[in-house]
């Protein structure tokens, strides 16, 4: 085993056993552990909304003290002053009649941060903010010095609402709603568990974020997971979801860090479920979400609802829309030819213009009998039948239309039913995707696959009636 692999290992295993420590103390906080790890991996930022008494702030407290840095924290109010976050003015400089802080041991000394009821924040210290959680810069009077920060936690029991705020708002690429308990075997443990007060023991240093990160930047992306993105970007637009450019591209760093911290030799298509924590602005935008990175996840990008559609509208063009092909086979009284189409029933009409037809869809006891014409009123007015004349063009639009579905469905198979094993398999491997996630991508894979094989089925018809169709319009 190489070197670099075993370093991806050793933190895959120090990911999972930091994410068991914290979930044994925090009862259904999954969650919000696995997007507080990787923002502190990939040095983002986290923000945990929610009412009060839910742990928000023990969860993130318990989180930064994993790491092996300098630690920050303050409870922000409406009168918070830049002195007690940013530092006091340096007396010495003021002699020198220069303005500047004495940063140690405040936010612009951290390597990590947690802010409580950062909302609160005043337009005092607002734009510094902005520029230290963006930038990894602070304005020290005349000087701008880099901020060693990774990663900054932030609390709220509520959305801002100041548009003011909405910039800061917006630094947070993960956003979580922090719910009270809800199952009551988890609240059983909670209140009755001998749960210690120590989040984990497991450490993480500053050197090893930094190796991870630069592993993680040379990290390919699966073809597979470029068009799961692509697609999102797409879907998402159109349920007015809107993701900055700048956000996907923290996006795609974050999915190849979560890859580098599994041991993977690329970003997989099991990745892409972690886009459910980053990609939403609102919270009742969430569950929209997280059905779009399912079903992308299982599709490998491909829009299987879309696909059923075409292929659906190409059977019923050709059943109803003047191609010539009947729905239904039509059999003469007379003579009990079976006729499939417009065209042949035409040339028997000419060959034996007295002879009757049945009702196609009139059997047994109800069965009716019917002239030509007769037979022509009844399907276009009871039946809405489109008896018209093949046309050549209509043959060959059709013919390429079917060519271009039968692609897309062989792609999609290849996606949902035959890639469903590896899927199954990176999913099982995967240090960053919760059991539930697991088993709905799983059930709703088993569903698409049902879909689709109903698809092929009505793709099969469709090819079958353009054969007949090509055929007729060749005699």
């Amino acid at each position: 085993m190489s070197v670099e692999l075993c370093g991806r290992v050793r933190m895959a295993i120090d990911v999972a056993a930091i994410r068991s420590d914290f979930e044994q103390r925090f009862v259904e906080r999954s969650t919000e552990i696995t997007c507080s790890l990787l923002a502190l991996l990939s040095g983002e930022h986290a923000l945990f909304l929610g009412p009060p008494g839910t742990a928000k702030s023990m969860l993130a407290r318990s989180l930064c003290e994993i790491i092996d840095g300098n630690y920050f924290y303050y409870l922000l109010t409406r009168f918070t002053t830049p002195e007690e976050v940013f530092g006091p003015l340096s007396l010495k400089a003021l002699q020198a009649d220069s303005f500047s802080r004495k940063t140690d041991g405040f936010l612009p000394d951290a390597h990590i941060a947690f802010l409580d009821e950062i909302f609160k924040a005043n337009s005092s210290i607002l734009n510094s903010f902005l520029t230290v959680l963006n930038e990894r810069k602070f304005h020290n009077g005349r000087d701008v010095i880099d901020v060693p920060l990774v990663s900054l936690f932030g609390a709220s029991n509520e959305l801002p609402e100041d548009e003011s705020l909405e910039a800061l708002y917006d630094r947070f690429l993960f956003r979580c709603v922090v719910s009270p308990v809800r199952e009551e075997a988890s609240f059983r443990q909670m209140l009755f568990g001998s749960a210690q007060d120590a989040g984990s023991h497991h450490r993480i240093s500053l050197a090893d974020i930094r190796l991870l990160q630069e592993k993680a930047a040379g990290m390919p992306v699966d073809t597979d997971v470029e068009a799961i993105i692509l697609r999102a970007r797409r879907e998402l637009a159109a349920k007015q979801i809107t993701v900055s450019d700048r956000r996907w591209k923290k996006i795609l760093g974050v999915l190849k860090v979560a890859a580098a911290a599994s041991g993977r030799a690329s970003v997989d298509r099991s990745m892409v479920l972690l886009l459910q924590h980053m990609a939403w602005d609102r919270p009742e935008q969430r569950a929209d979400v997280r059905d779009l990175v399912i079903s992308l996840a299982i599709t490998g990008g491909e829009s299987v609802e879309k696909l059923i559609a075409e292929i659906e509208d190409l059977h019923a063009y050709l059943s109803k829309s003047g191609c010539g092909v009947f729905p239904n086979t039509i059999r003469c009284y007379d003579c009990d030819e079976r006729i499939t189409s417009f065209e042949r029933l035409s040339d028997h009409r000419k060959l034996f213009p007295q002879h009757k037809y049945y009702d196609p869809y009139r059997t047994s006891l109800h069965m009716r009998i019917l002239s030509f014409h007769d037979l022509l009123s009844i399907l276009s007015e009871d039946y809405g039948w489109n008896c018209a004349e093949i046309q050549p063009e209509q043959i060959q639009r059709s013919q390429a239309e079917y060519a271009r579905l039968q692609r897309r469905y062989r792609d999609v198979c290849l996606q949902v039913v035959s890639g469903r094993a590896v899927l199954k398999r990176q999913l099982r491997d995967n240090v960053w995707i919760d059991d539930r996630d697991i088993v709905d991508l799983l059930d709703r894979s088993e569903a698409q696959a049902r879909f689709i094989e109903k698809a092929g089925k009505t793709l099969e018809a469709a090819g079958a009636m353009i054969k007949l169709l090509s055929e007729s319009g060749n005699e």
